[in-house]
């Protein structure tokens, strides 16, 4: 079951692999504490010592103490290297002599040091991940006097959850391969066996280095007044917005993706020639014909409104103008639509 479930995770792990796994460029340190069980394969249950029939039994679970350094090279791949003390699990034999019970028990531990490589998919800004490690290892222990010492490996899980980007917890389980071998070749049937240690932990570390701290962000109100040639958009003395005038309106659109949160009003302004009444309704009428374009656009403007003669461009410029040709052309400026756009926008701080 469990190869299963780590087989899991190298597929997953490699399928992430083109996505983050801590902050590039930086070095991380830490320790932690957890929970130990040995793995025996095919370790005898009785034995015959100094002639004497015994039961044979070792302790599973014990505790384990992990200290680590990796170094980041890119956002998504590591190098680590480790060292392990697994302790606390004691063996014991017992049985008996001339009619009295013994039980005589042996300390046993290991010492695991690990190089590996550690691939990753980071969820924020801080480095947290989610993590597959693998590697060679240099295993000794000792247990009644015997000692052993042998090249294995690791695979394993884990979880980062960074409070900051420098210090964060870390969450996972290793898997060390032949930690040991014991030697029963004096027992019938058996020879070398090995000893396997899975390692589940939770502890704090320490990351340095790598890429500076985005600088952070404040939103501020923004406006963009859009001031379109009413020659542009209609006809003389028409409402009927023009395909170029259509082409206008959505590069007005366009331009506000900028902002977050845009709202628009649209105001229609004539020039001085007519009643005040004719440009007063000329003017809502082609306020609204760009605000129908607006929303053809996807956008709903808060406001749509026409103010007729209202604040003219020109001022006096025209005053002296002969001929009524010649006014109109020369009052163009006044006849427009103006859509003003605001928002909000970032920047650093």
């Amino acid at each position: 079951m469990k190869l299963n479930v780590l087989a899991v995770a190298v597929v997953t792990a490699f399928a992430m692999g083109s996505a983050n796994a801590a902050l590039p460029d930086s070095w991380t340190v830490g320790g932690a504490l957890g929970w130990a069980h040995m793995y025996d394969h095919k370790f005898p249950k009785s034995m015959t010592y100094d002639d004497v029939d015994v039961a044979m039994d070792w302790g599973r679970n014990g505790y384990g103490i992990k200290l680590f350094g990796e170094y980041n090279f890119t956002d998504w791949f590591g190098l680590g290297l480790g060292y392990n003390y697994i302790g606390g699990q004691d063996g014991y034999l017992k049985g008996n002599v001339a009619g009295e019970s013994f039980k005589e028990g042996s300390k046993m531990h290991f010492n695991i040091a690990e190089l590996y490589g550690k691939f990753g998919y980071t969820f924020d800004d801080n480095g947290s991940d989610v993590f597959f490690k693998a590697g060679p290892t240099y295993n000794w222990a000792s247990w009644a006097g015997e000692k052993s010492h042998k090249v294995g490996g690791v695979v394993g899980v884990g979880v980062t959850y960074a409070f900051t980007r420098n210090l964060a917890i870390r969450a996972g389980y290793d898997y060390f391969f032949r930690v040991a071998k014991v030697d029963f070749s004096d027992v019938k049937g058996y020879d070398d066996e090995r000893m396997d240690e899975g390692l589940l932990y939770l502890g704090f570390q320490y990351t340095f280095g790598g890429p500076a701290a985005p600088a952070p962000v404040q939103k501020v109100k923004a406006t963009q007044t859009h001031t379109l040639d009413a020659g542009v958009l209609f006809p003389f003395d028409s409402a009927k917005l023009s395909s170029e005038g259509q082409n206008a309106v959505a590069n007005v659109v366009q331009s506000a993706n900028s902002m977050e949160n845009p709202e628009f009003e649209v105001y229609g302004y004539t020039d001085r020639i007519g009643s005040d009444a004719y440009n007063l309704k000329l003017s809502d009428k082609r306020a609204d014909a760009v605000s129908a374009e607006l929303q053809n656009n996807g956008v709903t403007p808060k406001v749509s409104d026409g103010k007729g003669k209202a604040n003219p461009v020109t001022g006096n410029k025209c005053d002296g103008v002969k001929g009524r040709k010649a006014l109109i052309d020369c009052l163009a400026p006044d006849r427009r639509v103006e859509i003003v756009v605001t928002g909000e926008t970032t920047q650093a701080k």
